[in-house]
């Protein structure tokens, strides 16, 4: 994932780039993805690309009454609340989620 983040975004690999919230991010989005999966890795990684344009359009009606700082600090308090979201209620993340909602739709005309 590093190496991902250095050749696609930043170009170079510098110290200064992987902080220690660069690494929360990119553990946040295996756990809400789903651990040991594949698909969970693309759900988590998207989940965490837009949710910020979601709550920035959210919020965006807000932004006379809300300030700016703040706005900004909500992003990371729901990204948090969800990573302990999933830990508790889904531990195997959205990767899981996936696969029951599949399946039940499988079999959703005829449920036998």
């Amino acid at each position: 994932a590093g190496a991902l983040i250095a050749f696609c975004y930043i170009g170079v690999a510098n110290i200064e780039e992987f902080n220690v919230m660069t690494s929360f991010a990119l553990l946040g989005m295996i756990i809400i993805g789903g651990l040991g999966t594949v698909l969970g890795s693309f759900l988590g990684a998207g989940f965490f690309v837009m949710l910020p344009i979601a709550i920035n359009h959210g919020l965006g009606t807000f932004m006379e009454v809300v300030p700016a700082d703040i706005l900004s600090n909500i992003e990371a308090i729901v990204f948090g609340g969800l990573i302990v979201l999933f830990l508790i209620v889904e531990p195997y993340g959205m990767a899981r989620l996936w696969h029951t909602i599949k399946d039940k739709l499988r079999l959703w005309p005829f449920p036998y």
